[in-house]
């Protein structure tokens, strides 16, 4: 009914309201897809850190496949400012993602309200001296729609970039762990 009331809606039919929409819609699109795809490499990525502390803390030797590991091999001296920089290294590209979710997150709303500004200007002004309340209620009623899309798109997009802040942080702590057993060792 609500799909059906909204195909006859003649305020919908706004080029900046469907925009709007189309717009949050892409961005609802690629922050899923941001998430499930940083979701899956930092939890590889994670894993591959964790054995190779383990393999430290059992054995004192550094897995082949950490990102420490494949830092100390390019050089001959390792020290702390080495492994610090590594650890850097690791940061900026664990961290690919979160600027856009972060953006997502805090812009889509006002996007979509945006959206609903416009769809209420141009309901009032297509609307005549003939006004009301069983007029102006419809009508502004769907312009919200644009402000519901915007905060629907926000919180994924909120919840994804907190879940994936904290799986930057055990990243960096395991990598953090590996450095110091290192440089003690």
């Amino acid at each position: 009914m609500l799909l059906e009331n909204l195909s006859n809606y003649q305020y919908l039919a706004n080029p900046v309201t469907l925009t709007v929409i189309g717009w949050l819609l892409l961005y609802l699109f690629f922050v899923f897809f941001v998430f499930f795809y940083r979701l899956f490499s930092l939890n590889s990525w994670i894993n591959r850190e964790t054995e190779s502390l383990n393999g430290l803390l059992m054995g004192g030797v550094l897995s082949a496949t950490s990102s420490l590991n494949l830092c100390k091999e390019k050089t001959e001296n390792i020290d702390k400012n080495i492994l610090n920089a590594c650890i850097e290294a690791a940061k900026k590209e664990a961290k690919k993602g979160l600027t856009f979710l972060s953006i997502v997150s805090s812009t889509a709303p006002f996007i979509g309200l945006f959206g609903t500004v416009v769809s209420i200007l141009v309901a009032f002004s297509h609307m005549g001296n003939n006004t009301s309340l069983s007029l102006v209620a419809p009508a502004i009623s769907e312009a919200l729609i644009a402000t519901a899309i915007g905060i629907l798109v926000a919180i994924p997009a909120y919840s994804f970039h907190q879940i994936l802040a904290n799986k930057f942080e055990d990243l960096i702590s395991t990598l953090k762990m590996q450095r110091d057993f290192i440089i003690n060792d």
